[in-house]
């Protein structure tokens, strides 16, 4: 077991103690605990792009900015021009960056790793949803500009991506120990993970099982493998320096990101705070899945 996979136990202890005090917890309180540790751990896990990047590649930064910014504008009028085919594409993405976070140094051929990725966070995603269907639907009809996010949680197409991006990635953890692409002691540990989640996606909401995932074992683990690689460009590289480097953007889109759901709660802006929360998420998650394909490449 790992320090994430240990973080992550230990918030579904918390959790469970919560769940037994209180019996349920009402969605608001829900969405309001989860934004906060999404805005202070999730955030800052992309606030270092511009400094992985201009690392990895030879390239101004007057065109770095101007290709981060465009492609944020660009998925914002998807956004604007189809709600759902936005969210499809979002959670294309989001499997993508997510198996690649958990596997970056897997020894297997690209095209193959790649795909694995993807369905590793296709299996992920659809564990997710399929566990928790009805309670997705409850929240979409909530809203009115939600609405059209239900063909998304269709049943019969959520059980087939569920039942064989599992048994794919199962399969592919028994062959990457048989090929010995992995050690009997990381086939243990993932296989273990992936009970974890399955158990904790179960038994939590929706919000809260995705709030534990990509706080405990992807922004966390992100920020670490950030932080070991400027450790080993810099020798004398610190915790405090790390800090500092994340804090200015990180102290930015916080702000920027409560500022937008606060201008939505109170109308001012035409989207539900549910739906722009996943834009606000979505138009961040796709320059910086970029940048980490880059990082981990």
């Amino acid at each position: 077991m790992n320090l994430f996979t240990f973080i992550y136990l230990i918030g579904v202890y918390i959790i469970l103690n919560l769940f037994q005090g209180f019996k349920q917890i009402d969605l608001n309180d829900q969405l309001i605990y989860s934004s906060f540790f999404i805005l202070l751990i999730g955030i800052p896990h992309g606030a270092i792009d511009h400094v992985l990047f201009f690392k990895k590649r030879k390239i101004s930064k007057l065109k770095f900015y101007v290709l981060y910014i465009g492609l944020i504008f660009a998925f914002l009028i998807l956004w604007h021009v189809s709600v759902f085919y936005s969210l499809i594409f979002f959670l294309f993405i989001s499997a993508f960056h997510f198996g690649e976070s958990q596997f970056p140094h897997i020894n297997i051929q690209p095209i193959f790793k790649n795909i694995f990725y993807f369905i590793w966070g296709i299996s992920l995603l659809s564990t997710l949803m399929f566990y928790n269907i009805e309670e997705l639907k409850s929240i979409t009809l909530f809203f009115d500009d939600t609405v059209v996010l239900e063909q998304v949680y269709d049943l019969s197409k959520l059980s087939i991506l569920f039942y064989s991006t599992n048994a794919f990635t199962f399969i592919s953890m028994f062959i990457f120990i048989f090929m010995k692409k992995i050690n009997l002691d990381r086939f243990f540990s993932e296989i273990f993970l992936l009970f974890l989640i399955h158990a904790t996606f179960y038994l939590f909401p929706f919000i809260i099982g995705f709030t534990l995932y990509f706080v405990a074992l992807h922004s966390l683990k992100v920020m670490n493998d950030e932080y070991i690689f400027l450790k080993k460009e810099t020798p004398n590289f610190k915790i405090f320096d790390f800090i500092k480097l994340l804090a200015p953007y990180s102290v930015l889109s916080i702000c920027f990101t409560a500022l937008l759901l606060v201008l939505s709660y109170n109308n001012i802006i035409g989207y539900s705070v549910p739906l722009l929360s996943i834009m606000i998420i979505s138009v961040i998650t796709l320059p910086h899945a970029i940048v980490m394909n880059v990082f981990y490449n």
